[in-house]
């Protein structure tokens, strides 16, 4: 007999990873997938696996998770991402739960698999959400990295989640613009105001913290990556409320998603095009980004154009560091 949980799996354009998800839930009732219009074959291997499925025009996380949430055949909710797996234990845990529940809600920890290996330090290695949950009591609000609001106690599982957040390294990247942009959204819509402490201030320290506070040095290279891509975010979170507020003239900042893929792509060809035995030392990873910064912002004058100039020395110096690391990756046959 099935245990009556309605696992819900939001999609969009998963097709090498959702038969995973799907079959690691196979104990619930019912797994319900709630997908954004995927053009690839996501849809046709759910159905396959016998899931149920909506599917509903993207806008923001909460809504997509609370209409999906209303359709669900049974209280109990288990969301779970495509690119995620329960371990065993975690599912032992859920069955108790729902057979003898003592909390409205369930928070379990996440470990998170980036690039070749599982995180253990930084901002990704020790987290912990609520994803289980009795939806008579709980619904989601905010745009993005939604919270849970729930009624009453909230229990903790000792299972984990596996998260495989990485596919590439520009499926990263379009993570963190994708959220910017709803991050951006959500400050425009309380009317926050950006100042140099945004974009100078901000980033660094979330560079900072996740890097050496909190330890993600010791991940090596993976860590560092994920530490800069974060602080990347915060950046680009707050270069996209100026520009819905018309604080910005440049064409390639008002254009900010297209003019960053580019740095990308640049970043990419330049690193794959340099030879796989040329040594890469660890310290040019924050020498080299530090020194295009410096030389877009001081020598070439961006310094005279105050936030925008800023801005586009960070990204030059953010191109660089993807350029050494498409060259660590591509020495290791990675991408």
């Amino acid at each position: 007999m099935q245990v009556p949980i309605t696992v819900l799996i939001p999609t969009f354009n998963e097709e090498n990873l959702i038969a995973q998800a799907i079959t690691c839930a196979s104990f619930a009732d019912e797994v319900l997938v709630i997908d954004s219009f995927s053009s690839d074959k996501t849809v046709e291997i759910a159905e396959s696996l016998g899931c149920t499925i909506l599917k509903r025009r993207f806008d923001n996380f909460s809504n997509q998770k609370n209409y999906a949430i209303s359709k669900a055949r049974h209280d109990w909710i288990l969301v779970l991402d495509a690119d995620e797996y329960l371990t065993y234990e975690l599912r032992e845990e859920l069955i108790a739960a729902v057979k003898n529940p003592r909390h409205n809600s369930y928070k379990m920890p996440f470990k998170n698999y980036f690039i070749n290996r599982f995180i253990d330090y930084g901002s990704n290695g020790k987290k912990i959400k609520s994803r289980f949950f009795n939806r008579k009591n709980c619904k989601y609000t905010g745009l993005v990295h939604e919270q849970l609001l729930c009624e009453g106690s909230t229990g903790v599982f000792k299972g984990k989640i596996l998260h495989y957040t990485y596919k590439d390294l520009r499926h990263f990247f379009e993570k963190k613009n994708q959220y910017s942009q709803l991050q951006a959204q959500q400050l425009y819509q309380k009317k926050k105001k950006t100042g140099y402490f945004h974009l100078v201030f901000k980033p660094a320290y979330r560079f900072l913290n996740e890097y050496l506070l909190r330890l993600g040095f010791l991940d090596g290279i993976p860590g560092l990556t994920s530490t800069a891509m974060n602080g990347y975010g915060v950046l680009s979170r707050y270069v996209k409320l100026l520009v819905l507020k018309g604080e910005v003239d440049n064409p390639e900042l008002t254009d900010y998603n297209n003019f960053t893929r580019s740095l990308m792509n640049r970043a990419k060809e330049k690193g794959f095009a340099l030879p796989k035995d040329k040594k890469i030392y660890s310290i040019s990873f924050f020498t080299a980004p530090l020194g295009s910064f410096f030389k877009e912002f001081l020598l070439k004058g961006r310094i005279l154009k105050g936030k925008e100039g800023y801005i586009i020395s960070y990204l030059m110096g953010f191109k660089t560091f993807n350029t050494k690391l498409y060259h660590w990756l591509h020495k290791r046959n990675m991408e």
